[in-house]
């Protein structure tokens, strides 16, 4: 489910969309308001949380994603070595491991850059290429005093412009003790960092996964009426639908959000009982 609001004359209906499936084009039938087009959560709007170690962290998570990219590079060179299935079995695993913890650790520290640079706390010192794809640039960003290296993405360069650098990178931890001597703590905090946005990313994927078949569905439903094949219903809703209420999406924000903006109304609104079966309320300012 989702929510969009309709806003006439001095009225904010927050109404709640069914999501459409493929099995939903079986039907005959529909109704305006099921039609309604859902624009897709963003992944900027993911909250982040800021420690006050927060560079100490950021610095742990790069050099992790740094640890387990050369244990990736390590294993998959290893893979042409053993012959046997269990031998690669296990191999294949580590590799698996190795290249998800990369990935993810590098995704968390590329998106709390962009943030810190967003928000004036961060800043780019300049570019490197990369040694191979020399058609891939890296940005230097500086943060607390550590030059951290991040995809160079359009936005970053739009903001910063493109200038190239003379700059050393140093080389990867071989083991977990060279980023920091208590391994447990290391992983645990870098771990604990990592959860929270992890968690907001799967459900916004997940979500925009459902979106995006809504939005699929709205467009084939809409054919088969050009075609007679379906009918829209006419609105039987009360009286203020006359004025031809338009759709305004705000799926781009979490339901969560969203339901909050239901429960925090000011406290001043009355709440007027629609006489239709009571299918939404209206809050009238006064």
């Amino acid at each position: 489910m989702s929510f969009y609001f309709i806003v006439f004359e001095g009225y904010i209906v927050v109404k709640e969309v069914v999501m459409l499936k493929q099995s939903s084009l079986e039907r005959k039938e529909f109704k305006h308001e099921e039609l309604a087009l859902m624009k897709k959560l963003d992944f900027n709007d993911i909250e982040i949380i800021q420690p006050d170690n927060l560079g100490q962290i950021l610095i742990w998570t790069s050099k992790l994603a740094e640890y387990h990219h050369a244990k990736f590079v390590e294993f998959s060179q290893k893979l042409n070595i053993f012959d046997e299935i269990a031998e690669r079995e296990e191999i294949n695993n580590k590799i698996n491991f190795y290249r998800k913890s990369r990935l993810l650790e590098n995704h968390i520290k590329d998106f709390y850059l962009k943030k810190l640079l967003d928000q004036g706390e961060a800043t780019v010192k300049g570019y490197i290429k990369h040694p191979i794809k020399q058609d891939t640039n890296y940005a230097v960003i500086s943060y607390q005093g550590y030059n951290f290296i991040s995809f160079a993405t359009p936005e970053i360069i739009e903001k910063f412009p493109l200038h190239f650098i003379d700059f050393v990178q140093s080389e990867a931890p071989k083991t977990l003790a060279d980023i920091h001597p208590d391994e447990a703590l290391l992983l645990s905090t870098v771990q604990n960092f990592i959860r929270p946005f992890k968690e907001q990313y799967k459900k916004i994927k997940s979500k925009n996964k459902e979106i995006k078949e809504h939005n699929r569905v709205v467009y084939k439903i809409y054919i088969k009426i050009k075609k007679k094949e379906a009918t829209l219903q006419k609105s039987t809703g009360s009286k203020p639908q006359e004025s031809n209420p338009k759709p305004i999406e705000n799926s781009a924000a979490p339901v969560e959000k969203q339901v909050a903006i239901q429960k925090n109304m000011a406290p001043q609104e009355k709440a007027i009982t629609v006489i239709k079966k009571r299918k939404f309320a209206l809050n009238k300012d006064k």
